[in-house]
């Protein structure tokens, strides 16, 4: 078994939708998809992103019409990146110290993949136990 180790261990397709989709619509693919932010385009470039707090803070209090407010009206820009061969406990770090929840991950100046504050946190739980299932085994 790999224990993830580097963050494009445990990263996520990027999954997209563009500027010009309606919130509500944007919030359907969400769903569909059990992700918590999704990436905001424009003619295929990615040039921001949405997350279930941009949604809450920037349309619900701000009673604005999910079905007629726009993707791109209320993404958050610009786009963070990390290098995706970056080790998991420095993106870790990365993220707290930035105050966001997700961040995009790059390789050769390309987006290649998303990873989430929580997703970073299972893989370090799981790895933590894994190891610590091992040892107890020992005799």
């Amino acid at each position: 078994m790999k224990y993830p180790s580097i963050v494009s261990d445990v990263m996520k397709d990027i999954i997209s939708i563009e500027a010009d989709v309606s919130v509500s619509e944007a919030a359907q693919v969400m769903i569909d998809n059990k992700i918590g932010s999704i990436i905001i385009t424009e003619n295929g470039e990615p040039r921001g992103i949405i997350t279930r707090s941009d949604m809450i803070k920037r349309v619900i209090v701000a009673y604005q019409d999910p079905r007629e407010t726009t993707a791109g009206s209320v993404m958050s820009t610009p786009l963070i990146s990390i290098e995706a061969s970056t080790p998991i406990l420095d993106v870790m770090r990365y993220i707290r110290d930035h105050d966001i929840n997700q961040v995009l991950l790059s390789s050769d100046s390309k987006y290649v993949g998303i990873v989430s504050e929580g997703d970073l946190v299972r893989a370090v739980t799981v790895s933590s136990l894994t190891q610590f299932s091992t040892l107890l085994r020992r005799k």
